[in-house]
């Protein structure tokens, strides 16, 4: 009976060990040899717009943001350390520097500011919410009132001689090897490892937008081979790699291939050129921000109350669900509203779109890892739509229809679909993006085409196709 006990104890022990086990974010490559990002060992799909200035620097209200994401079944916030006083934004936050002297001392770093993006990294774990975290922001070295001329490392706003040269933001960013800036970068990123580490939630950017106005892919690489040092002496391992668009090219990106660990594209500007990177540098990827066009402000969901009601909320579903269909796994979101504004009261519609995504992905996940985009969309015949993708794999054909961006509200009749799939007797499931709900459909065969008869919709509709 004792050792029974004795037996039946060191059981139970182990089973909440492995319950409470935290998740960490891995890259796996399935058996026909597709990389993808994992997630406490299932692959992973993040999404949601977060407050992404302010939730890790200490001035917004992070419970409340997280259990509203949580809630709703999101995931994900881009987010980065400061280079400017956030004071200049209205918000009262820690400062990553001390101050001497009436200016600031960037030599001297605030250790209650990195203790505080520690605090915020544990906090999203705990909620299940992936970090993005970008190790620098491009933009607040870029000239402006809110921008390089209040960032610490101007010479304007510091006592540090290092930086009496710096005329622009380039000039730090861009600065040569060997120089105080590059050591103090290096000190820079490893004072952000260190509030990380032991967080399994984080995915390493190492700059945004590289290469607008300042940053290349060699001093990007070298800022990688800091982390690898870290790495090794603190025995923690990082997902890393940099958010751009014009660099995933062979002719670019192919040298740096073994640096980095995934694709970051700045947007979705251009789905075959994802298709195109994925399948080239064999890598996972995934995208910062919710601009479904060319980065121009007309593109931007969530930026402002201006682009944050019913249409960009439909813009911004169907941006995710593009982006999934052409084999991305992340999906940011800007939100640069006010803190008060941080429990997205205007988003209505948002957490329904929301809950109906995460649904979907529960249903295809199992079969992500060989799930490949159908690049052609050569499977696909009379959609009503001006747009339709396709994901296949041995047992499951997935297939999306929409509008496109820059578009809402339209409504689509009643058709017929031709699928071109080797199923014999498949059942056919027709999914509603905006409420979630699947209903059957029936499936006539003719050759080696479905049939399938489509409802009204309006804007998008998915269709699951098994075996």
């Amino acid at each position: 009976m004792g050792i029974r006990l004795i037996a039946l104890c060191f059981c139970v022990f182990v089973a909440v060990a492995a319950a409470e086990k935290p998740k960490k974010l891995t890259i796996e490559t399935s058996g026909v040899g597709k990389s993808y990002l994992s997630y406490g060992g299932e692959p992973l799909f993040a999404f949601g717009p977060g407050d992404e200035m302010r939730i890790l620097n200490g001035a917004a209200d992070l419970p409340r943001w997280a259990a509203w994401q949580r809630s709703h079944g999101m995931n994900l916030i881009r987010a980065y350390p400061v280079s400017v006083p956030l004071k200049a934004y209205g918000v009262e936050g820690v400062d990553p520097f001390l101050r001497r002297d009436g200016k600031w001392d960037v030599d001297a770093f605030n250790d209650a500011y990195f203790e505080q993006i520690s605090r915020s990294a544990k906090a999203l774990e705990e909620h299940g919410i992936i970090l993005h975290l970008q190790l620098w922001q491009i933009v607040f070295f870029k000239d402006g009132d809110r921008r390089w001329d209040i960032n610490y490392l101007n010479p304007a706003n510091n006592v540090n001689a290092w930086t009496s040269s710096f005329r622009q933001g380039r000039h730090y960013i861009d600065a040569p090897a060997d120089s105080p800036a590059r050591r103090h970068q290096r000190e820079w990123v490893r004072r952000i490892l260190d509030a990380l580490h032991g967080r399994g939630n984080v995915i390493i950017d190492v700059v945004n937008e590289l290469g607008n106005g300042m940053g290349t892919l060699e001093w990007a690489a070298g800022v990688v081979g800091w982390i690898r040092e870290w790495e090794a002496e603190r025995k923690w391992t990082f997902i890393v790699g940099v958010d751009s668009e014009h660099h995933y090219h062979p002719d670019s990106f192919g040298r740096y291939r073994d640096v980095f660990d995934l694709i970051i594209l700045n947007e979705l500007r251009n789905r075959e050129h994802a298709q195109s990177a994925i399948k080239v540098f064999k890598m996972p990827a995934v995208s910062v921000r919710s601009s479904d066009g060319l980065n121009q402000r007309r593109d931007y969901l969530f930026l402002d109350p201006a682009s944050v009601g019913p249409e960009h909320q439909a813009r911004y579903r169907t941006l995710c669900y593009r982006s999934m269909f052409s084999g991305l796994q992340s999906v940011g979101a800007y939100w640069k509203s006010i803190v008060a504004d941080a429990d997205y009261r205007q988003m209505e519609e948002w957490p329904t779109y929301a809950e109906a995504l995460r649904a979907f992905w529960a249903k295809i996940a199992p079969h992500w890892p060989v799930l490949q985009p159908d690049a052609e969309e050569a499977i696909v015949f009379d959609a009503v739509t001006p747009h339709v993708y396709a994901l296949t794999s041995p047992d499951l054909y997935a297939v999306y229809l929409e509008c496109g961006s820059h578009t809402y509200n339209n409504a689509y009749p009643e058709s017929v679909l031709r699928v071109r799939c080797p199923f014999e007797n498949p059942r056919v499931e027709c999914f509603d993006p905006r409420t979630g709900k699947s209903t059957a459909l029936d499936a006539r065969r003719k050759d080696d085409v479905l049939l399938l008869e489509l409802p009204a919709f309006t804007d998008d509709l998915a269709l699951l196709i098994w075996k």
